[in-house]
């Protein structure tokens, strides 16, 4: 399905005006991706592979936007992590600019500062996806913009959604996969994509036990309409309400999980210096 970029609302417009789309995975992944999401080509020389010399300088990139995003969380990824899971057998997608149409801030910030690297190629957001066993599933491993390193007037309003609804296309996935903790902003992002089906609630296998794995059933249509101006995420539903900073109602909802219950994120309540309030609905 094409978008055309007169429909979208502005911000998203102007992201793809002024940024390229890129590219990292092994080559032989490409036919089974889409090389052209929604009309938009992801150049040849926007495709990169992490088993050439040519990449390490994006993927220097790659780190510095991980390093901001998760390097306070303990969810730093070792460059190896990000090598075996995601750039040679899943994806990396995001959308970047060269150096030299940065702020001199940013170019420190991701150590690009020299009149010689004007041409280099900096990726300011990114979607890290691992294709799943079952057909058409995809895990998303790393969501990351570069906006959080940008000063008032550098920000690009929707960079991180416009980002993954991409990468999910990209990856022709139907069916998205993921984990997300639950005071994570990130959430009311998700929901853009569909509703999330939450699988854990609460999930000690993980870093951070309090956090939720879910599951999002892609359409196409939610994709192109969390696009198009006059988007506004839903304030309606929710038989069950979980507190970001209550463990013990994750826990609760975590054994009616696997008891066989099924419970479903419809959206957030953000209030203020109190902890972020999520919604859900059975089902």
């Amino acid at each position: 399905m094409e978008l055309s970029w007169s429909d979208l609302a502005p911000n998203f417009r102007a992201i793809l005006e002024s940024c390229e789309p890129y590219l990292v995975s092994y080559p032989g992944n490409y036919g089974a991706l889409d090389l052209e999401p929604f009309g938009v080509l992801i150049e040849p020389k926007r495709r990169y592979t992490a088993t050439t010399l040519a990449s390490r300088q994006l993927i220097d990139g790659l780190h510095v936007l991980d390093a901001a995003t998760f390097g306070d969380q303990q969810m730093l990824m070792p460059r190896w992590v990000l090598f075996d899971c995601g750039e040679f057998p899943g994806i990396v997608f995001g959308f970047g600019r060269r150096a030299r149409e940065l702020s001199p801030r940013m170019r420190e910030k991701f150590r690009v500062h020299s009149p010689s690297d004007d041409d280099a190629f900096v990726p300011l957001s990114m979607w890290v996806a691992i294709r799943c066993a079952e057909e058409g599933a995809w895990f998303g491993h790393n969501l990351s913009s570069a906006n959080v390193l940008s000063e008032t007037g550098e920000v690009l309003s929707g960079l991180a959604t416009l980002t993954k609804v991409f990468g999910v296309k990209v990856a022709r996935a139907s069916r998205q996969y993921g984990a997300t903790q639950w005071d994570s902003k990130s959430i009311g992002l998700h929901l853009r994509l569909g509703d999330m089906h939450v699988l854990s609630a609460y999930t000690p296998a993980h870093t951070h036990a309090e956090t939720l794995s879910y599951r999002v059933d892609v359409d196409d249509a939610v994709l192109v309409r969390s696009l198009l101006p006059g988007y506004r995420a839903s304030t309606a539903g929710g038989a069950r309400y979980l507190e970001a900073e209550d463990v013990a109602a994750m826990r609760a909802l975590q054994e009616d999980l696997e008891r066989g219950e099924r419970w479903t994120i419809v959206g957030t309540e953000a209030r203020g210096d109190l902890p972020q309030r999520v919604r859900l609905t059975r089902g």
